[in-house]
């Protein structure tokens, strides 16, 4: 992924959470359930957009089966 779309993606995580912390609540509890809640959803975005980054390698990688089917099958049809 292009650095700049990394920075896009960070900046606009930081301006969410900002955002969200200048929302004042009596209770901290609640305060802190209503931060949490979109930090960790967006800590999770970027957890998948990283692991996406990378499809060959890694947990989640893409095999090389289907392709390698296909040209085994193209190679018996010539």
């Amino acid at each position: 992924m292009p650095e700049l779309l990394w920075v896009a993606l960070l900046l606009g995580a930081f301006v969410t959470i900002g955002f969200v912390c200048l929302f004042g609540m009596d209770s901290l509890r609640a305060h802190a359930g209503v931060v949490f809640s979109p930090a960790f959803t967006v800590g999770v975005m970027l957890l998948i957009v990283y692991g996406f980054n990378y499809p060959f390698s890694g947990p989640l990688k893409v095999a090389p089966t289907a392709f390698q089917l296909a040209l085994e099958r193209m190679r018996a049809v010539t």
